[in-house]
């Protein structure tokens, strides 16, 4: 049985971002180090065999009807490992979870934004919100299911922008790095887990602006998130009644980001 049209637009799409990969790797500019290089090309190899997967494997039937909305067991394997190996390597340009474009022609699904380079003053933000606006547009082209040839143009446009997303973030970094922009963390006292917002504030009024509490209740995901993992929420920040939910290793970051919010709220 050949392979659905769905699973052909897949597969051109795992190719077209291996050519795209494979570019970016061969140019010594855009890519800081040779590590980055070698990422890029174990993208492209797994892509094609993804690829490849996609365009011989039998999509199978059940009670006489084609299954279109699966992916073969190999290009999943392959698309989970490349997407750990750009999750690893934020400098190189692909977001996280990039192999959402190659599979939303089976599954439908849509694509996420890279995470946001937020907290960085205005003249970041505004970069920042025209690349994510530039970014959803093309989304919304790539949701129509063009013919391949325009495919492969929205693509590059869409791994273009998230290049200059990864430049900015790198940017942002070295910019926040510098003492004179690294924002004076407020000091947060430990109290008991207030029961009411009433004890809250009576905490604040007790022991200062900032506070931080054991959360009961460990479901809530802290703030901070590494390259798209989050992590649970131990403790509570609150800067005068302004919360912030984080793990033991941001609560330094949630104290800042709590102000910040209180601030955002006058």
């Amino acid at each position: 049985m050949p392979a659905t049209p769905n699973a052909l637009a897949a597969a051109h799409r795992a190719r077209t971002i291996a050519t795209i990969a494979r570019t970016r790797a061969a140019s010594p500019a855009p890519v800081p180090n040779a590590d980055g290089r070698t990422a890029l090309m174990d993208i492209a190899t797994l892509l094609d065999d993804a690829a490849t997967a996609l365009e011989t494997e039998d999509p199978g039937a059940w009670d006489g009807i084609v299954i279109t909305n699966t992916l073969p067991f190999d290009t999943s394997i392959a698309l989970h490992a490349a997407d750990d190996i750009a999750a690893a390597n934020p400098a190189i340009g692909f977001p996280p979870r990039f192999t959402q474009y190659v599979t939303a022609p089976v599954y439908g699904n849509e694509v996420d934004l890279p995470p946001s380079l937020l907290r960085g003053g205005p003249v970041l933000i505004a970069r920042e919100g025209d690349l994510f606006a530039r970014l959803f547009a093309l989304h919304g082209h790539l949701r129509l299911m063009l013919p391949a040839r325009d495919t492969t143009a929205l693509l590059e446009g869409v791994f273009a922008l998230h290049w200059k997303h990864a430049l900015l973030a790198a940017s942002a970094a070295v910019g926040a790095d510098r003492p004179c922009n690294r924002p004076a963390v407020p000091s947060a006292v430990e109290i008991p887990t207030p029961g009411t917002p009433m004890a809250l504030r009576r905490a604040h009024e007790a022991y200062g602006p900032t506070v931080t509490y054991g959360l009961n209740d460990r479901r809530l995901p802290c703030h901070v998130s590494d390259q798209g993992v989050t992590h649970t929420a131990v403790r509570m920040v609150s800067h005068l009644g302004a919360t912030i939910a984080a793990c033991d290793d941001h609560q330094d970051a949630a104290a800042i980001a709590a102000r910040e919010l209180y601030g955002s709220l006058d």
